[in-house]
Order: structure tokens, then C-alpha cells, then sequence
């Protein structure tokens, strides 16, 4: 991601420090689309039943950044100690580990209304062993790692919604171990049709194919022995 300017909204409106990322000119373009990421994490704070103080939401936004992430870039890396956690708006992101021989595998994807990170790096304040990355163009908010982790462990409203959303990927990530723990590509392609519709629609075969674990040739025969039923 490359810094290009960087400018504040007004307290009543939005983030705090906003970063212009992908070569867009328009400032009032970025600004609509921090306030549109912002509306979509306060209707997913009251989706959980949390009731928002406005005062205590309004010092933590001014905390927080939008982020826009071209597809195919890192939003974090792993040769880089995490300095956020990213609540994704609109977009696709992977948690992405790069081997010896030069391959890569995808762990698992974010969608919008999951808050993501490099974990591991996040929580230890650490380097890890995997990359964040854009499968599509993404755009969030990112949560400064020393607030995420006081409001978790101490916070009111904002603790109290961060708890109850890594609970939620705790639960997810328990599906989605048993799914790739299977040894099977038809358990764990069921487990995208049953959680990732939209990824199965939008991102390349060859990235489904990463997180398969299969290369794209083998993706290609599995699908059509499955569409023949001989799978």
C-alpha cells in the first residue's frame, strides 16, 4: 500500500486519518467511502444487539483509517509486525502462506463484515508466517493494534463487540478446520458453497484452487466429475 496524502474528516463524520492508497485523486470519493465503511461497522455493531455511546465511538473512530487495497497487493506483511486489525467493507481478502519452493496456499478468506488480520503478528506483536492479501479490490477500516487489544481486554461497548465478533471466528474457524483437515476436495469445496458463495463467484479459479490445495488443472477435473456426478 503506498501512502499519497493523508487528510481528517470531522469528528462527527468519520475516521480520523484517512490514507489515499490506490492513486484516486478525488478527496470527497475517499471520504464518502470511509463513511460508507463506517456505516456498515456501526449497523454490524448493532446487528450483534451492542448499543453504541456515541461519545466513546466517536474518540474511536478518530483512532482508526480507511484502507483501500488494490487486488493482488498485501494489506499486511508477513515480514512486517501487524499495526492493525482490518474491518473489511467491501472486497475479498486471504490469509495467504508463501513456502520454500515458491508456492502458496490460501488458509482462508475474509469477506465483508469479518475483521481481519495477520493474527499471529497482531496478538504477539511479532513477525508471522503469512501475508494478508487483496484477492479483489478491498477497502476497510483499520484498527490500530494498541486499541484493539485495550478494548478487547478492558473496553465498554466497542470490547464488548470485538469479543463477540472473535467468537464468532473462533466458531468459524472450527468449521473451517475440520473442512480442510478432511483430505477430501469435495468436503472442503462444499464448505465454500456452504460459507463462501460470494468468493466461488468472484475470485479466480486459481486462488480457489490454492485453497483447495490442488493446482488449477485438478480444481478444473474435480468440478467437471462433480457437474457429471463421477466425483
Amino acid at each position: 500500500m503506498k501512502q499519497l496524502k493523508s487528510f481528517r474528516l470531522e469528528k462527527s463524520e468519520g475516521v480520523g486519518s484517512l490514507r489515499q492508497v490506490r492513486g484516486r485523486i478525488c478527496d470527497g470519493e475517499i471520504m464518502d467511502d470511509a463513511k460508507k465503511a463506517l456505516a456498515l461497522m456501526e449497523d454490524d455493531i448493532l446487528r450483534l444487539d451492542v448499543a453504541l455511546d456515541l461519545s466513546d465511538w466517536g474518540q474511536i473512530k478518530q483512532r482508526c483509517r480507511f484502507v483501500d487495497v488494490a487486488a493482488g497487493d498485501k494489506i499486511q506483511n508477513q515480514a512486517r509486525v501487524t499495526d492493525s486489525w482490518i474491518y473489511l467493507s467491501n472486497g475479498i481478502a486471504a490469509s495467504e502462506q508463501t513456502w520454500l519452493d515458491g508456492t502458496s496456499t490460501i488458509a482462508r478468506f475474509f469477506e465483508p463484515g469479518n475483521i481481519c488480520a495477520n493474527l499471529t503478528s497482531a496478538w504477539t506483536r511479532d513477525i508471522a508466517s503469512d501475508d494478508l492479501v487483496a484477492v479483489t479490490d478491498v477497502a476497510g477500516i483499520a484498527i490500530p493494534n494498541d486499541l484493539f487489544r485495550t478494548e478487547y481486554l478492558e473496553g465498554g461497548f466497542f470490547g464488548t463487540y470485538l469479543r463477540l465478533k472473535l467468537m464468532d471466528a473462533h466458531l468459524f474457524a472450527k468449521e473451517l478446520i475440520c473442512a480442510k483437515t478432511s483430505g477430501r476436495t469435495e468436503a472442503r469445496y462444499q464448505f465454500l458453497e456452504q460459507y463462501h458463495q460470494h468468493v466461488i463467484a468472484s475470485v479466480r479459479q486459481k486462488d480457489i484452487a490454492r485453497f483447495l490445495g490442488v493446482t488449477p488443472q485438478g480444481l478444473s477435473r474435480f468440478l467437471r466429475r462433480r457437474k457429471s456426478g463421477t466425483s
